[in-house]
């Protein structure tokens, strides 16, 4: 148990390090002139998922398949990080897979149920208003309207399912999980009034503070995740 603990400990600095050097990372980023890139800037939410998948593993605890989709939920929003600037398409498909992967995560904690709609549909509702019914984002092509109505509902379930799973248990991972996914569809409501709307430099200031941490969080609540199930003692 002492050397668990040791352990335990030893992964919670490195947790910490890697957020306070995403942050530098991150203000380097949206500075003009800075040396730090896109790609540069997400990898960091990568590398602290993958450093608590590890941790995952090395203490063996149940519901593991959890840490590893949400993983594959943080690598896919690097690589729609790096697409995003050079496919919007692409980019946006690559969003929505890391957003379902998050979703099934959720679903992995918690079956679903029906607290899940309650919070889900007026998620949804307000999700779809802003997409389409404000003069904040106008968007010009109908194929694209439809495809950010879709990804509007997706991230929207993947919120309301964050809300119902820490009102069920109000474990400490919960709730960052439901911070995270709060900045998350905060950041993709900012970056729509950037790029569909007049929202500007503040809106594009305004998702660059809200997702990358949001990601960073998300990976960050693997760790308590790991940490709660050793504490209770459920293993494999």
């Amino acid at each position: 148990m002492y050397m668990n603990n040791k352990l335990g400990r030893f992964v919670h600095v490195i947790n910490l390090f890697l957020l306070a050097g995403s942050m530098i990372c991150l203000i380097d980023y949206v500075m003009p002139g800075g040396w730090a890139t896109k790609g540069m800037t997400s990898s960091w939410f990568v590398i602290i998922g993958l450093v608590n998948l590890s941790y995952a593993f090395l203490e063996r605890i149940s519901k593991i398949s959890f840490v590893l989709v949400i993983v594959m939920g943080l690598v896919l929003g690097m690589l729609a990080d790096i697409m995003l600037g050079k496919n919007f398409i692409l980019g946006i498909v690559l969003f929505a897979l890391g957003h379902i992967a998050y979703l099934i995560g959720f679903f992995l904690l918690i079956k679903p149920n029906r607290r899940d709609m309650i919070f889900t549909v007026p998620v949804a509702v307000v999700s779809v208003i802003a997409v389409i019914g404000t003069p904040f984002i106008q968007i010009e092509d109908p194929i694209l309207e439809k495809m950010l109505i879709g990804y509007a509902i997706i991230i929207a379930a993947m919120l309301g399912k964050a809300i119902s799973n820490y009102c069920a248990d109000k474990v400490i991972s919960n709730k960052l999980i439901l911070i995270g996914s709060a900045m998350f569809w905060f950041s993709d409501l900012m970056l729509a009034a950037n790029m569909f709307g007049n929202g500007g430099h503040t809106a594009s200031l305004l998702c660059c503070f809200t997702y990358w941490p949001g990601q960073c969080i998300l990976a960050y609540a693997l760790y308590h995740f790991v940490r709660e199930r050793r504490e209770e003692g459920i293993y494999e």
